[in-house]
């Protein structure tokens, strides 16, 4: 009965959660370039919004503030710019934009497979087995943001502390234990990173990932079935030295004998191959309707409203200038009869920029011959409209343009090259593009009922301590709900992801790139032409984030009374 007076509580709220829900959903915006508001309800309409908004101090001395505010007005999802810093659009004077993965948004899967095996094809030439190139791109497989680890040969998920939550090796998810041996702290130090553990944190390095368990995955099964060895297990290398592990560690047959760390490094070697010899763009330019997304006027029309609102707009690229020219001619030329070609649209253009070394020593800037793709040796005093650079760095661009920090806004979806280094040099402001971010809320939305599930089930756990202190001596009887709730994380985990869920969450914690968007990213969004749903003198406002005991105070609720003590086994989980 007491079981029943829980779920019937439950109930209450979850159908006023679910009024308040649909409330949200039926506000949307029908159009923000017309000037039209949405409105809400006679019953919670608070202020006119018929009309412009004059919030002059006569409206502001006459208002009565009201108990219970309606819900926020708030674009449609998968239109929104989210904010993790104010920022006002009307104090952005410079507005740059990364092209690759930014500007230009790359066909998934298509890319990658073309990249993936492209990579295949460079380890072939470099010595590996012909067989290999029967194995294939699995776009259900990686995630970014993951951990690599060349010693082990294993990637990592890790929360926003930096402690390790899952492990895959070749396609084997460790068990907890399997990740305790091998890593007994559980723990990622900042100072390992990039030195131990390499973090692919870019579209690009999905690639990276797959290759390497996929090669790990082959010539592992390969060894077994020759009677040959795998070391991975670390429990009796504990006190030899670096160079030892390396060598030790690895796959060890008639034919081969490897380490991981020396496959991570031939991968490495292949995958720069491939993008610095030019292969990957090649093969993209002669394709670009294969490979790469088209949108249209939209793109047009964002450029030119930012420069009539009298933007500065440049394009900062680490692509060389061929390669650029020819997929910026395919993405805006002809697409708007004021511009006579895609140089037009920008006030700057910076090729090669080498970033992340641009934003510190960089490099010459030099300027590009436009005939023939040479850079020209000479001095130079300003950049000019429709003049093409290459390299040169922050220091030089800023004496050249005048481009203050705090007033420039850069667009890219490097969360390290364009968002880290941007913001810690010079203050940039920044908005980085998360192409995850639209199937992310789509699974989120289909998921959402059993992530509501686990909140309830959360709920019981907190109700079987409530009224309890140092006097009692019985714990609750909670084992089958607690089960309950990791099942059900597990089953809401991979409907994002089967090894490594979602992108931006592990378990109950942040994920470590969502702990970086979250600290260095001022805004974010799916797609930059977002920031057409918004006009040029919006003010970006963060929502107000709360520390738990804020929390506590704010909600203001005081729940019906329970019995101290909620016992609950597996039939009445079912019941509920």
């Amino acid at each position: 009965k007491k079981v029943n007076n829980t779920h019937q509580i439950m109930s209450e709220e979850n159908k006023r959660n679910s009024s308040q829900s649909n409330n949200n959903n039926n506000e949307v915006e029908t159009n923000s370039n017309q000037k039209k508001r949405a409105k809400l309800s006679s019953s919670q309409q608070i202020i006119d919004v018929s009309e412009e908004l004059n919030l002059d101090n006569d409206f502001l001395d006459n208002y009565v503030d009201k108990d219970t505010l309606p819900p926020l007005y708030k674009r449609e999802t998968n239109k929104r710019i989210f904010v993790n810093r104010n920022l006002r659009m009307e104090n952005i004077k410079f507005i740059g934009f990364d092209m690759d993965y930014t500007l230009a948004v790359y066909k998934s899967p298509q890319y990658e497979v073309m990249s993936y095996n492209l990579v295949i094809g460079r380890l072939i030439e470099m010595g590996y087995p012909k067989e290999i190139r029967d194995l294939s791109f699995d776009p259900t497989f990686p995630i970014r943001g993951l951990f690599l680890d060349p010693l082990l040969g294993n990637l990592l998920k890790v929360d926003q502390f930096g402690f390790i939550k899952s492990c895959v090796h070749g396609r084997r998810i460790l068990t907890k234990p399997e990740i305790k041996s091998a890593y007994p702290s559980c723990l990622i130090r900042n100072d390992d990173i990039q030195k131990r553990f390499f973090l692919l944190n870019t579209l690009f390095s999905i690639v990276d990932a797959s290759v390497f368990s996929d090669l790990v995955r082959f010539f592992e099964n390969i060894a077994k079935n020759s009677g040959g060895t795998v070391d991975d297990d670390v429990e009796d290398i504990s006190n030899i030295s670096a160079e030892e592990e390396e060598n030790k560690l690895g796959i060890h047959y008639d034919d081969l004998d490897i380490s991981y760390t020396n496959l991570f490094q031939d991968i490495r070697s292949a995958i720069d191959y491939v993008h610095m010899e030019g292969k990957l763009k090649e093969e993209t330019s002669q394709n670009f309707d294969t490979y790469v997304e088209k949108t249209g006027k939209r793109m047009s029309i964002l450029f030119d409203s930012l420069r009539k609102a009298g933007k500065k707009v440049f394009l900062l690229t680490n692509s060389r200038f061929k390669y650029s020219d020819k997929l910026m001619s395919f993405l805006l030329n002809e697409q708007n009869p004021e511009y006579q070609n895609w140089k037009d649209y920008f006030d700057y253009i910076i090729v090669g920029a080498k970033k992340p070394s641009w934003f510190g020593k960089g490099t010459t800037l030099r300027e590009v011959n436009l005939q023939t793709g040479q850079l020209e040796i000479g001095n130079i005093s300003s950049l000019e409209k429709n003049h093409i650079y290459n390299g040169g760095n922050l220091s030089k661009f800023t004496e050249l343009t005048g481009a203050n920090g705090p007033e420039v806004l850069y667009v890219g979806d490097h969360i390290f090259s364009d968002i880290i280094i941007s913001k810690k040099s010079h203050q940039w402001r920044n908005l980085l593009v998360v192409r995850e971010l639209e199937q992310e809320i789509h699974t989120w939305s289909k998921a959402f009922n059993n992530y509501n599930h686990i909140l309830n089930l959360k709920y019981l756990v907190a109700e079987a301590y409530r009224g309890l202190d140092y006097k009692a001596t019985v714990p609750p009887k909670i084992n089958a709900v607690r089960k309950r709730i990791k099942e059900k994380q597990k089953e809401f985990d991979e409907s994002f992801n089967t090894y490594f869920g979602s992108l931006f969450g592990e378990g109950a914690n942040q994920s470590f790139m969502a702990m970086q968007i979250r600290r260095y990213a001022d805004l974010y969004t799916a797609d930059y032409l977002n920031l057409l749903n918004y006009p040029l003198f919006y003010y970006f406002c963060v929502t107000n984030t709360y520390l738990p005991h804020q929390m506590v105070v704010s909600r203001n609720i005081e729940p019906p009374l329970l019995r101290s003590v909620v016992e609950v086994d597996e039939s009445e989980l079912e019941d509920l």
